[in-house]
């Protein structure tokens, strides 16, 4: 990981005795370029601009600067950007006021909120005037991406993300799942379609059929759901639960049920990507949690899959890792039962063929 890049030490003291009178005079100059050290210059250049519209909204007067983070940002960076935005605002000749002093009670608030989407930062700084006028209330805003960011790129060799390919067969398939046995070291292969589940074993030719078991149709839909969980050796679709002899490798029987939860996993929604497809994955990253989500494309488009962290609930989330690119939309995605995968579900336009991917997040911390 790159090293923290905090405001840093003051300068020596020694430093300081011999030179006290030229500090004296350069003190404003030092801090401005300590602080454009400690920020990307994207950043820089964001609170800049927010410096030039407050410039640009009102007269230099005393100002005293609130800020408040609604993102993912932790607080050493939160601490630089206000630092940068002050010095920004001194440039201009705006003045802060000392706490409590008679200059302070006249000061013109500032607002500054730290938001963000999916992928950039959000930041809005409002002046506060009579709450009666809105006009005396202008907002400015501007966005950073969140590439710039000084952890991105320890976000980035953090987590890795790679997909491996397992199957593909012209029918839809819902869901599939891997099983191989500890003692023979030999695989089975099941795969769900909306009206059969198949089972496969590995021979020298590939992988054979060996088992084919029709599904009910409780209730017909245009877009059937449906998942497979060894954990607990059931199948579960819309409006069925199937339940197989150990390893779901014998005979299935299904019966009505109805779902407690979403199938494929829990999963967090991410901001600006409501219509994507996602699952959770168990295992933690840089003890964040972490889930998988697609673009947000049409059924008629490629596709390709991205992790994000979260720290906790509430969110927000950020983006992680390389992002992984598929010939055709991803139509399902399921947590796998390793806890560090999930089960991706791929129509590819060039074959028209649907494939079947494991998807694997690796974890540097």
């Amino acid at each position: 990981m790159r090293p923290s890049r905090r405001l840093p030490l003051a300068i020596r003291v020694a430093v300081f005795t011999i030179l006290i009178g030229f500090l004296s005079g350069a003190t404003a100059r030092v801090s401005h370029a300590q602080t454009e050290s400690a920020v990307p210059k994207s950043w820089n250049d964001a609170v800049a601009k927010l410096g030039d519209e407050v410039a640009a909204a009102m007269s230099p007067t005393a100002v005293a600067l609130s800020v408040a983070n609604m993102s993912s940002l932790d607080a050493s960076y939160v601490a630089a950007i206000n630092t940068a935005l002050r010095e920004q605002l001194q440039h201009r000749s705006f003045a802060f006021p000392v706490a409590n002093s008679t200059a302070a009670e006249s000061a013109v608030p500032l607002q500054l909120t730290l938001s963000e989407s999916a992928s950039e930062y959000l930041w809005v700084i409002q002046i506060l005037g009579d709450a009666t006028d809105t006009k005396s209330n202008p907002t400015m805003v501007v966005s950073v991406s969140k590439s710039d960011s000084p952890e991105a790129e320890a976000v980035q060799q953090a987590l890795s993300l790679e997909k491996h390919f397992v199957w593909q067969q012209p029918e839809k398939l819902l869901d599939f799942a891997l099983l191989k046995d500890p003692t023979s070291s030999e695989s089975t292969l099941f795969v769900l379609e909306a009206k059969r589940f198949a089972v496969y074993k590995i021979s020298g030719r590939g992988w054979q059929l060996s088992r084919s078991t029709p599904i009910p149709q409780a209730t017909p839909s245009r877009n059937p759901e449906g998942t497979i969980d060894l954990k607990a050796d059931k199948i579960s679709l819309k409006g069925l639960e199937c339940v197989g002899d150990p390893d779901l490798a014998g005979v299935v029987e299904c019966k009505p049920f109805k779902p407690a939860r979403r199938l494929g996993g829990p999963i967090v929604e991410i901001p600006g990507l409501p219509n994507s497809v996602g699952a959770g994955i168990e295992e933690k990253c840089r003890d964040e949690f972490v889930s998988l989500f697609t673009a947000e494309g049409d059924w008629t488009q490629s596709d390709s899959i991205r992790a994000y962290l979260a720290k906790g609930f509430p969110l927000p989330v950020h983006p992680a890792g390389n992002t992984l690119e598929f010939d055709g939309p991803v139509v399902a995605m399921h947590t796998g039962p390793e806890g560090n995968s999930a089960r991706a579900v791929v129509h590819n336009l060039k074959t028209g063929e649907y494939e079947a991917y494991i998807v694997s997040a690796t974890c540097g911390n």
